[in-house]
């Protein structure tokens, strides 16, 4: 059976998470605004939760049904066959969005009238009545309100997807983990080459190429019952098991390097802790040192650095002088590596006075930032 999903990311990641998709066994893919459309079997669609590095959500697609009115959205919404997807015991949250064009019908009543249409599809079908609440919500329904047309589909995700588990209180501005993931497959890191990230933070990116450097799959310490589907009736725990199985089974020694530093003693100790809740602490090496102090860890490799700015500096843009010293250091010290290059968008980039093979614009959280990716020959 093939299911219609569709994956959520920023809407500057839906070009490299349709690569992505389509690694993992999705077909029939296409892009629009923040979300991307695929085909997938039971099979393919598991695997994509437990191997997707950029989505934020993945949801499978019930039924597209017309909405000029919320009368016609309850007659049409109750035909679906809320009954067969999941138990009448689980408490179910509903969440309805629009795009910029709507607005006719407020949001907080499409959601009223899916989820009346639950209870009439459990009452004519199954004479009981669905949990009402909404506290602990395992169930999640998701309407997409767009020229009238109500697309109602499921969340299988249940956390979203970024949270990998393994994060660290205590740092003032984490980068998100599907974000640190972009960065890496911005730079085409498939883990096979040496890492290096030399303002580590909270140790979020290099957790990930670490992850890679083992074929790991990012989501394999999300503990039983933190996927949404896990609690549909067509859930297959058989089949789930052997996929997490080949997963681990599948992970390999890292043959590269993977390297980590910063100035502050204190972020390094958040990032160790970062990466022994990550389970890799054999694979990533640490050291106390300020970037221009250091030297290329080893002959090749990928750099990435998400440059200190907002509260880890005392001024909220990176400095001139301190790009240009950025660029001297590179070319004196990195000859031979990638470096990959994190700033505010409002950063003089061109001050590190080389020329970008890539670039790259992300929001990190609610900040605009650039990256450029450097060869240093």
């Amino acid at each position: 059976m093939e299911y219609e999903l569709y994956a959520t990311c920023p809407d500057e990641l839906t070009g490299l998470l349709a690569k992505e998709i389509a690694s993992i066994g999705g077909t029939d893919i296409h892009i629009a605004y923040r979300v991307v459309y695929f085909s997938a079997s039971k099979e393919v669609t598991y695997k994509a939760h437990l191997h997707s590095r950029l989505a934020s959500r993945i949801c499978r697609v019930l039924k597209e049904i017309p909405a000029q009115s919320p009368t016609i959205i309850f007659d049409k919404a109750k035909r679906i066959r809320f009954d067969e997807l999941f138990s009448y015991k689980h408490p179910i949250s509903i969440n309805v969005f629009a795009s910029n064009d709507e607005g006719s019908i407020p949001n907080h009543l499409i959601g009223s009238k899916i989820r009346e249409a639950i209870n009439d599809c459990f009452q004519h079908h199954l004479k009981t009545t669905p949990n009402q609440s909404s506290r602990g919500a395992v169930i999640g329904i998701t309407g997409f309100l767009h020229n009238k047309r109500l697309m109602v589909s499921i969340d299988t995700s249940l956390e979203s997807l970024h949270r990998r588990g393994y994060r660290v209180e205590g740092h003032p501005a984490p980068l998100k983990e599907t974000l640190a993931a972009a960065l890496l497959a911005a730079c085409e890191y498939d883990g096979t080459t040496n890492f290096f990230d030399p303002m580590c933070g909270s140790g979020t990116i290099v957790v990930e190429a670490a992850q890679m450097a083992i074929n790991r799959a990012p989501l394999i310490h999300r503990k039983k019952g933190g996927f949404g589907f896990e609690y549909l009736l067509d859930f297959d725990s058989k089949l789930w098991q052997t996929i997490q199985d080949r997963a681990r089974a599948a992970e390999r020694p890292a043959e590269v390097g993977i390297f980590a530093s910063d100035i502050d003693a204190q972020f390094i100790e958040i990032a160790k802790k970062t990466v022994i809740n990550a389970q890799l602490n054999s694979v990533v090496h640490f050291e106390k040192k300020d970037f221009f102090n250091t030297e290329k860890p080893a002959e090749k490799g990928l750099m990435i650095a998400n440059i200190p700015y907002g509260l880890r500096m005392t001024e909220k843009d990176v400095s001139t002088e301190f790009l240009r010293a950025l660029g001297d250091h590179l070319k004196n010290h990195f000859k031979g590596w990638r470096c990959g290059i994190l700033a505010p968008a409002s950063s003089p980039l061109n001050e590190i006075g080389l020329k970008p093979q890539k670039k790259a614009a992300f929001l990190n959280g609610a900040v605009p930032v650039k990256f450029v990716v450097f060869d240093i020959y």
